[in-house]
């Protein structure tokens, strides 16, 4: 009995030992924290503006579902100010974190792969309006292609500040 503790207690140590060398190989391998912080921060923000304009289309085009062939339409069409508002908040926010994380960013290939994501982010969150009305299913078609752009300058982002 007390050589299975005993075995069990070493095992349970290695185990230990062992996930802390790959938690400390995982964050010897990760990008710098201000990186980190700036990528979540853009992402997160431009899913949430692109989120509420895609709910703006299906409001709109639920509204002219229910008014098509009425001479008389019925309710109001969405205000697109929330989500003029949110791009407008959402690129102040962008801006500041691209500022701290461009100080605290040595490489100058970081700092570069940094301004090329910031370039493309930034006119993707002014594009999430269409001026044109689009169909909801036409937009979750161009969000795949920007969000597959915007991953691909992150992996080299995060590739270049390691």
């Amino acid at each position: 009995m007390k050589t299975l503790l005993a075995s069990s207690l070493v095992a349970a140590v290695v185990a230990i030992g062992g996930g802390a060398h790959a938690a400390q190989a995982a964050a010897d391998d990760a990008p710098p924290e201000a990186i980190s912080k700036f990528v979540m921060g853009t992402r997160l923000g431009y899913i949430t503006c692109s989120g509420k304009y895609r709910t703006y289309l299906e409001k709109w085009d639920l509204y002219a579902l229910m008014n098509e062939g009425q001479s008389a339409p019925k309710g109001s069409p969405p205000s697109d100010e929330e989500t003029s508002a949110c791009v407008h908040e959402t690129l102040l926010k962008g801006r500041n974190l691209y500022g701290t994380a461009l100080k605290d960013t040595p490489a100058a290939a970081a700092k570069s792969a940094m301004k090329d994501y910031m370039t493309v982010w930034e006119g993707a969150l002014k594009d999430v309006r269409r001026s044109e009305r689009e169909k909801p299913q036409d937009f979750r078609v161009r969000q795949r292609k920007v969000e597959a752009r915007l991953d691909a300058l992150q992996a080299t982002l995060e590739a270049k500040a390691r």
